[in-house]
């Protein structure tokens, strides 16, 4: 096993944690309704509390580890999501709750940015788009537990309870990363230049704005449904909250054969000098198709076991575009500020995040139905993937020009 399959597992291991104490309070958002007597807007902003935070702490993250050290950042951020997990689960209002959820945000809105770097510097060229893929596995298999397991142990011991498990395993990534992860060597010939470039560099470049805001709809595609498939299955007669549970975790799930299978196709495609964005737009168009049948099939009542399908083959769309995404990034931008224009980018995409679960909670309150919600994303993700394709070359599936600072306006 080479050094860079230790560094996937850890992170891998790490973004597991990260998205059990994420995802726990999307299937408990019934009970909590129940027990704070919030309608169904006001858990939605309650499930965005989280995003306001992580979002803002993307491009702050990514300076930070530039200059401070990515491994530092990355022990103190998974100690920190254990600590507010712990926090919620003691949670006596929802003005704490919220605060709790706040801080959960604050703490992992510092892992991507950090972890994303060191997966490019660590894994070989030639496998960049698998490396991206595989090491994000870690999302949504997190997602797939953190929805399948908190379901579970609300249902056996209350929703509260879910949130003191779940603080466990982030303890233990904490350690990890500091007993395995190397911090990657800094040149001190690259940090010099890019204590050169103003920080204005990474908002004044064409294409990294149209990679900035193309790939908003695909989180607020993920956290539309990560936050209420549970919510989306009652209501088409789905009776528990554990069974709800269980289809919903199909889109974590989905992550695996989605990240693996993208990020072949586009390291394939990049070593025949053809561009990533063509394939991340194909993506978009199908998470565009399966999000409009689903959403008729909320308007229809479809079997359960369908519509778990359908989670599944959208989870598969959404999660694989980032594979192809995160690999591109590094194609198109300088080393010495590749984890500052990660968190600037993650920050811009969770835009998506901040909208979605109050959004779509908005929409069930006027319309009485979750479809309407699925089909105004289907036309975002349309948007999304037209965006991306903008890249240049614009509309031609070549390889996508470098960003550098002589070819900024």
């Amino acid at each position: 096993m080479g050094y860079y399959h230790k560094v996937w597992l850890v992170l891998i291991f790490g973004w597991i944690t990260n998205y059990l104490v994420r995802a726990a309070l999307s299937p408990v958002l019934i009970p909590l309704m129940q027990e704070f007597s919030l309608t169904y807007s006001q858990a939605g902003l309650l499930a965005s509390a989280f995003f306001y935070a992580y979002a803002l702490m993307q491009f702050p993250a990514g300076y930070l580890g530039d200059r401070l050290g990515k491994k530092r950042i990355l022990i103190l951020c998974s100690l920190g999501w254990g600590i507010a997990s712990l926090g919620t689960a003691f949670a006596a209002s929802v003005a704490l709750l919220f605060f709790f959820r706040f801080l959960t945000g604050i703490a992992e809105g510092t892992y991507f940015s950090n972890d994303r770097p060191i997966i490019a510097y660590y894994t070989p060229k030639e496998k960049a788009g698998v490396g991206q893929g595989i090491s994000f596995m870690g999302l949504g298999l997190g997602l797939f537990l953190g929805i399948l397991l908190a379901g579970w142990i609300s249902d056996l011991w209350g929703w509260r309870a879910v949130f003191v498990l779940f603080s466990l395993p982030a303890f233990l990534a904490s350690f990890l990363i500091f007993r395995i992860i190397k911090e990657p060597p800094r040149d001190p010939a690259l940090l010099e230049s890019a204590g050169r470039l103003p920080v204005s560099w990474i908002f004044k470049h064409r294409d990294l704005w149209l990679l900035y805001l193309g790939g908003i709809p695909g989180v607020y595609a993920l956290w539309m449904i990560g936050s209420w498939a549970p919510a989306m299955l009652q209501e088409i007669g789905v009776g528990t909250v554990a069974g709800a549970s269980l289809y919903s975790s199909l889109l974590g799930l989905s992550a695996v054969p989605g990240l693996i299978l993208t990020g072949l196709i586009s390291d394939r495609l990049a070593c025949r000098g053809r561009g990533r964005k063509g394939l991340i737009a194909a993506e978009f168009l199908g998470i565009a198709i399966f999000l409009a049948l689903f959403g008729w099939g909320i308007q229809e009542r479809w079997a359960a076991w369908v519509m778990g399908g359908l989670i599944f083959i959208i989870g598969c769309f959404v999660w694989g575009h980032w594979a192809a995404y995160y690999s591109l990034i590094p194609e198109m931008v300088p080393p010495a500020i590749l984890g500052t224009v990660f968190g600037f980018t993650n920050s811009i995409h969770f835009i998506g995040g901040l909208l979605a679960p109050w959004l779509t909670g908005l929409i069930k309150d006027q319309t009485a139905s979750f479809a309407s919600a699925c089909y105004a994303a289907s036309m975002f993700a349309l948007l999304g993937g037209l965006i991306i394709f903008s890249v240049r070359p614009a509309f031609r599936c070549r390889r996508e020009i470098p960003v550098t600072f002589q070819n900024i306006p």
